[in-house]
């Protein structure tokens, strides 16, 4: 396990070294090497999303599974904290707005088998002593929080605020490929009200201009490689053609109001508030909306339905902004022997989320100045930096899989 993470933290290293160019800064995301949709995940999946949002059960009919996997949606990048510093890898969510990583007081399994965080022995830590409490699905992280300094991709936030876990209840965490979690939205979200890492950047003139974006690939050829995450800016040539914006309806979550929302040529919806969540691999819609598209499926109270050929479904279209943006039945259909299912479940909330199967085909902006979100096609041909990064990116995959054995 230690020549494992101490390969991957070198990795890590050397790639964002030779990643921070110029005025962006980009952090490789690597992907869970079991990526995998399936009926079961999805459904484990909502137990986790019902409680980031304060959902009730949700009313698909059908029951939810215990979380026993993050292998679906993991993404995940390294950072450290403290002086020397100390390596997490953690999940960068823009779904949450609180950094927290296990404790060396933790003693929980999960916490043991993951990195954990010594104030001891870090000259820059400072106590901070507040106790803070997070559920997730049929567990929850507890702790308190501490203070030191975060660094990603070479820039810092030399007094952050962060959870130290001590607790980790239930089975949650103890496959995740990640140590903790990096939240990205807005601070007022953040629990106790703590700034936000990137918030903390922009205010100590750490990056360029107030925006970070995400470039997510759930398919791609590379071993492990996940996408990047971008801190300061965006780089076009991870996209085609020009960013279609929107604002930022209420800066607490990422969320903005689609035109409309068609299956096909059906309308399904119009004026729908949508929450870009790099933490989640699913999309979620209201429980009116998911009902109308199920029943066009003809999905039975079991959450499934007889398919045939995948591509014979239409496309999912968002319009946003007066711009479609389509989701292919390849991507929201999971195909199980002779049935399919949706990885689309519904919620008692008024509001869409819009994971992984959206944001994979979609370069985002997260544009923290003017509260504003772009999309636009992800360019399948592009590569970091060049064909020089993408030998380097070749090198990674093999390190990758040395991981792995």
């Amino acid at each position: 396990m230690a020549h494992r993470r101490l390969l991957a933290v070198i990795l890590s290293l050397f790639l964002v070294a030779v990643l921070a160019t110029g005025s962006l800064r980009r952090i490789p995301i690597q992907r869970s090497p079991n990526f995998k949709r399936t009926r079961a995940a999805v459904r484990a999946e909502m137990a986790y999303i019902q409680n980031k949002y304060n959902m009730d059960a949700v009313a698909n009919g059908y029951p939810m599974e215990p979380l026993s996997n993050y292998d679906n949606y993991q993404y995940y990048g390294n950072i450290s904290i403290g002086t020397p510093p100390q390596y997490f890898n953690v999940q960068f969510d823009t779904g949450s707005s609180n950094l927290w990583v296990p404790s060396s007081q933790c003693q929980s399994f999960a916490c043991i088998i993951h990195m954990q965080y010594y104030s001891s022995q870090s000259s820059t830590y400072q106590s901070n002593g507040t106790a803070f409490n997070i559920t997730y699905g049929t567990g929850s992280v507890s702790g308190f929080m501490s203070q030191d300094v975060v660094t990603v991709a070479g820039l810092s936030s030399t007094n952050q605020i962060f959870g130290e876990v001590t607790t980790e209840s239930g089975s949650n965490f103890q496959s995740a490929y990640f140590d903790g979690i990096l939240g990205m939205a807005f601070p007022s979200l953040a629990a106790d009200l703590v700034t936000p890492f990137f918030q903390n950047l922009i205010s100590n003139g750490e990056v360029e201009q107030p925006v970070f974006s995400f470039y997510l690939r759930d398919n791609g050829s590379i071993v492990n490689y996940g996408g990047e995450l971008i801190l300061g800016g965006s780089d076009p040539s991870l996209y085609s053609g020009e960013l279609t914006y929107v604002p930022v309806s209420y800066p607490q979550y990422w969320q903005f109001y689609t035109d409309a929302i068609l299956l096909g040529n059906t309308l399904i919806s119009m004026g729908d508030v949508a929450i870009a969540d790099t933490g989640t691999s699913l999309l979620v819609a209201p429980q009116t909306e998911y009902e109308t598209i199920s029943s066009l499926f003809g999905v039975d109270s079991e959450g499934l339905f007889a398919c045939g050929t995948i591509n014979m479904w239409p496309n999912l279209n968002f319009k946003i902004n007066g711009v479609f943006f389509e989701v292919s039945p390849e991507y929201y259909i999971i195909q199980d022997d002779f049935y399919c299912s949706l990885a689309i479940q519904s919620s008692n909330q008024q509001f869409w989320i819009l994971g992984d199967v959206f944001l994979g085909r979609y370069y985002t902006e997260f544009d923290v100045g003017n509260q504003r979100l772009g999309f636009a096609p992800v360019n399948s041909a592009s590569s970091l930096g060049g064909m020089g990064a993408l030998v380097l990116l070749l090198m990674a995959s093999s390190l990758w899989k040395l991981l792995e054995d």
